[in-house]
């Protein structure tokens, strides 16, 4: 297995303070709120949800000044929180502001 790629339109709903690793690396964690109507077995129902998300870098510098409740298009990968918490997390490497929803 190879692929692991999410794409997410939604609005940053919640932005932590930019932190930075011990190496200096920043790091900031996000929660992205996503409302939809899919299609499902030849019907439409609503999806909403919130997803735990973080960015690591320069973009997460970036994004630590993203005003909450605007529209972005979000790109990354799933994985677990840590070895110890399974939890689902977004790891994200690409957040675009313009041209969603």
């Amino acid at each position: 297995m190879k692929r692991n790629q999410v794409v997410i339109d939604g609005r940053l709903l919640k932005r932590a303070t930019l932190r930075h690793t011990p190496a200096g690396i920043p790091v900031i964690d996000l929660v992205i709120e996503h409302k939809s109507m899919q299609t499902e077995a030849g019907g439409q129902r609503e999806a909403r949800c919130e997803v735990e998300a973080v960015a690591i870098g320069e973009l997460a510098v970036r994004l630590s000044t993203q005003k909450t409740n605007q529209p972005l298009r979000i790109k990354g990968f799933l994985t677990q929180h840590s070895v110890k918490d399974r939890r689902l997390v977004l790891h994200v490497t690409d957040a675009i502001s313009n041209g969603t929803e």
